[in-house]
């Protein structure tokens, strides 16, 4: 609506669009502000206009750098990087010059089209989800009206069950790591814990509690020795350590001057291009044919849960999903579970059962 009541001040409020610009102006009565809306769309009809309060157009590679910057600053540098490539590589070749204004829903369906031909369903979806929250901080710092991507469907996506390692690929893969004692606790505590990279290569000493028998989730503040990182859904948790890390991470050696469990020679965090070099030669060294990854060790954890008979619930919380639909992606490991569920339905009896007592009576 171009004009409506602004419920702060009381008055009027003329909101309107006139090519890429913005015109916003505060009235004293609603009559008066039909008339200036009225006299816009007149200069507009004539290809002028009135400059009240006009906004500046902004294009999409100027709010790209904005809005990096409040990436940067609110959310965690993992995020950071994967949206800084994202709008780097693929968002501002395709809409760099483009003002936000003009970028439609139907422009957007030209990038779907385009970045499918590259990637596969899930990235393109991703790069629209991405969008999506770009373009909703442009709404909300008025530059636009409205989210063209809220009006492009996702593309469809086909099942597929999380790779995981069984128990004695496991057991090969961590037999692979004992020379690497960094190595070997890194993937002791992403098979027994289910934490993402970063929350593992952000571990402290501080977040480990073998009196409790717990792992903590948290973020960093900077500090000596630690650099900031933020937790990738911003949810804190506790997890629990069985046994086996327990051992693991009380054989542990110590940096003398680093506050990570897993810290590099100079006592800094390793980098997770690092890591997953790391752990891609242990599994070929292991004999896998699997593509061995850090995220895998996370899949093989919640996959585990699943078939050892753990509610989705309690898996949702340990692995720290903040949507059940993340973690139903497990269930392909109880078949049986699902089987023995409608076995438990008190109803009927079966066909056969019900033909006997009707022939013996």
């Amino acid at each position: 609506m171009a004009v409506r009541k602004d419920e702060k001040s009381g008055k009027w409020l003329v909101d309107v669009w006139i090519g890429v610009h913005r015109i916003r102006r505060l009235l004293p009565d609603k009559r008066t502000a039909e008339l200036v809306e009225k006299d816009l769309k007149l200069k507009e009809a004539r290809g002028e206009y009135l400059g009240i309060r006009e906004v500046k157009a902004v294009t999409f590679e100027a709010f790209s750098r904005d809005y990096l910057k409040y990436v940067e600053t609110n959310l965690s540098a993992g995020r950071y990087r994967e949206v800084e490539i994202l709008c780097r590589v693929t968002f501002v070749p395709f809409f760099g010059s483009r003002y936000l204004r003009e970028i439609t829903p139907k422009v957007v369906e030209d990038f779907k089209g385009e970045r499918a031909k590259r990637v596969k369903a899930s990235t393109v979806n991703e790069s629209l989800n991405v969008l999506r929250a770009m373009l909703n901080l442009a709404v909300k710092w008025g530059h636009i009206q409205d989210n063209p991507v809220r009006q492009v469907k996702r593309l469809k996506l086909d099942a597929v069950e999380p790779p995981s390692l069984s128990a004695e690929e496991s057991n090969r893969l961590l037999e692979a790591c004992r020379e690497n004692r960094s190595l070997y606790t890194f993937t002791a505590l992403g098979l027994s814990t289910g934490m993402r990279l970063g929350e593992i290569l952000n571990l402290t000493w501080a977040d480990v509690d073998l009196r409790r028998g717990i792992v903590k989730v948290r973020p960093k503040a900077e500090a000596e020795g630690v650099t900031t990182w933020r937790v990738k859904t911003g949810d804190l948790r506790d997890i629990p350590v069985n046994d086996f890390l327990a051992d693991v991470l009380a054989r542990h050696p110590r940096h003398i001057a680093s506050p990570y469990v897993l810290p590099n020679p100079k006592g800094g965090r390793y980098t997770r291009v690092n890591m997953q070099a790391r752990l891609r030669k242990a599994g070929k060294e292991a004999g896998l044919s699997i593509h061995v990854h850090p995220h895998l060790l996370r899949h093989t954890f919640g996959t585990a849960l699943v078939a050892g008979g753990v509610d989705l619930d309690t898996v949702r919380r340990l692995m720290g999903h903040t949507d059940i639909k993340m973690t139903m992606r497990y269930l392909h490991a109880a078949p049986d579970r699902l089987a023995g569920a409608v076995q438990t339905l008190p109803f009927g009896r079966p066909i056969a059962q019900n033909l006997d007592s009707r022939s013996g009576g």
